[in-house]
């Protein structure tokens, strides 16, 4: 799972670390597993529950799945990919699928998650030869996907699917082919959040798996009740401390789209544009009048911005969190000094709401 984060390196490390623990806890319980993938992959849709959990666990570890591998190129760089399941679908004629599914909590971390989701899909086919398959019996490669929530999607956003399948597009001379033989790898974007239609079957449990509201045993008995799926202590554990690293998450994303952008944009224009005029005109000659007009109406401008940019955070902060104003002021990082300026702010916009 990545993000952006305000922090020490020490710290962000040890941060990203455990969501990444969390998560894997998450996905490799078989019964979330099963109802995730019931959901997303084809092949799967329609499916019993208790028949997919059939083809992503072994029959000795009833709760476990996934496996574990590292990729690698030749100049030593690796990806260690924890979220990666071996899925084989019985029938007439046995499917195999190799299924990799990671988390985002912050949906611009400073690169397009659509490339980052096509350098893993692709060397999971790559590492198939040798593992899955053997000198040229391509035949035997398996269907990849590569599935990646997001779970603090741009508003808009929210409840969407986007899928990218390998696709055949017919040339200049049409030719009878079957098209299931390009169908050999997709990618899905899935940003969860927000507002669910009872309609929406999918992303009602999604998100009442990843993002639900209950807590401790009303989360537990609200999963087993509506989907058979049993979690013990450890992964319910893991679940809550996801969530709240979510809210860690977002107070990130907001303070770098609010705060920087009333910071930035406001005080350091108004800043750099009075001050430095003040400055070369007044302060040289002793503060005189130039530095002080340039100063106070730079800085106040400046300054107006910046509480505009974090008023408009921490009421972001109030609907994605559902918490108070004032925990949410908490939460921003502003100071308290400026509180009284920004929460009127707040105030005067969330009348108008």
């Amino acid at each position: 799972m990545v993000g952006s984060f305000i922090g020490s390196e020490e710290t962000e490390r040890r941060y990203y670390k455990q969501l990444d623990a969390d998560f894997k806890r998450i996905v490799h319980n078989t019964d979330i597993l099963s109802n995730v993938i019931g959901e997303l992959v084809s092949e799967l849709n329609g499916k019993d529950i208790e028949f997919i959990k059939g083809c992503v666990s072994p029959d000795d570890l009833p709760r476990k799945a996934g496996l574990e591998t590292e990729m690698h190129n030749d100049r030593g760089e690796y990806v260690i990919m924890d979220n990666l399941f071996s899925i084989t679908i019985p029938g007439e004629k046995e499917i195999g699928i190799m299924l990799n599914i990671e988390a985002q909590g912050d949906s611009e971390p400073g690169y397009p998650i659509l490339n980052r989701a096509l350098y893993y899909a692709s060397g999971i086919v790559f590492n198939q030869k040798g593992t899955v398959f053997r000198e040229s019996h391509y035949e035997n490669m398996r269907k990849t996907y590569s599935i990646w929530f997001i779970l603090q999607p741009k508003h808009g956003d929210e409840n969407t699917i986007l899928r990218y399948p390998l696709m055949k597009i017919p040339g200049l001379k049409k030719k009878k082919s079957n098209s299931e033989d390009c169908d050999m790898l997709e990618i899905m974007i899935v940003n969860l959040g927000g507002p669910v239609t009872s309609s929406n079957k999918t992303f009602r449990k999604l998100n009442d798996i990843f993002l639900s509201k209950l807590d401790g045993e009303k989360y537990r008995n609200h999963l087993k009740k509506s989907y058979n799926i049993q979690i013990d202590d450890n992964t319910l554990e893991s679940l809550e401390r996801m969530k709240m690293s979510l809210g860690e998450e977002i107070v990130n994303y907001q303070r770098r789209v609010g705060y920087n952008a009333g910071h930035s944009e406001g005080y350091a224009e108004g800043h750099s544009e009075g001050y430095t005029a003040g400055r070369s005109e007044g302060y040289s000659e002793g503060r005189s009048d130039g530095y002080s007009e340039g100063y106070g109406k730079g800085y106040g401008e400046g300054f107006n911005k910046y509480c505009d940019g974090m008023a408009t955070m921490i009421i972001n902060l109030v609907t994605e969190l559902n918490t108070t104003a004032d925990k949410a002021f908490e939460l921003s990082g502003a100071s308290q000094d400026d509180k009284n300026e920004i929460m009127k702010i707040v105030n005067e916009k969330l009348g108008q709401n």
